[in-house]
C-alpha cells in the first residue's frame, strides 16, 4: 500500500484537528497555514473526512471543523480508509471477479492475509496513540514500533 498524499494531509490535518477537541472547532486557514496545505486542497481532504462521519463542520465567524468522536476513538484505520479507496494491496483481493484466475491463484491468499493485517495493526492506533506520543517526544513514533525492529 502507499500512502497517498490526501492520507498524509488528511492525517496532518486531523491530527490539528484532534488537538482542539473539546473546546473552539479549528478553522481551516489555521490548517492550512501550519500545515502548509492549499486551502483549496485541504477543502476536499476535509469534506472527505466529514463524509466519512469523522469530523463536523460549524460555519460562521467561530466556524471551522471538530471530531465527532473523541481521539481514543477515531482509528488510523477509520482515516486511511476514508481517504484512499485502494487500501488493499492488490485489487483482486476487495474485486476477485477482475481476475480470471482469482479462484486458483496461489499468492491471492498471501495478498488477502497481508491486506488483512496491514488494516488490524493501522486499526490499533488511534489519534490518542499518536497525541500521546508527539507529546511525550515532539515526534510521531507508534508504541511498539522501533527503529531496530
Amino acid at each position: 500500500m502507499k500512502v497517498n498524499t490526501k492520507v498524509r494531509y488528511g492525517l496532518r490535518a486531523i491530527l490539528q484537528i484532534a488537538e482542539g477537541y473539546g473546546g473552539e472547532p479549528v478553522p481551516i486557514s489555521a490548517i492550512s497555514e501550519s500545515q502548509e496545505i492549499s486551502g483549496k486542497y485541504l477543502e476536499q481532504v476535509v469534506g472527505t473526512l466529514r463524509k466519512a462521519n469523522l469530523i463536523n463542520s460549524r460555519k460562521g465567524v467561530k466556524g471551522g471543523y471538530s471530531l465527532v468522536r473523541s481521539p481514543e476513538e477515531v482509528t488510523l484505520w477509520q482515516i486511511i480508509s476514508a481517504l484512499d479507496s485502494h487500501t488493499t494491496l492488490v485489487e483482486c483481493v476487495q474485486q476477485p471477479g477482475i481476475c480470471d484466475r482469482s479462484g486458483d491463484c496461489l499468492t491471492r491468499s498471501i495478498w488477502s492475509l497481508l491486506s488483512a493485517r496491514m488494516e488490524e495493526f493501522w486499526a490499533s492506533f488511534t489519534l490518542a496513540d499518536l497525541q500521546k506520543t508527539m507529546r511525550e517526544t515532539g515526534e510521531i513514533l507508534l508504541p511498539g514500533i522501533s527503529d531496530s525492529e
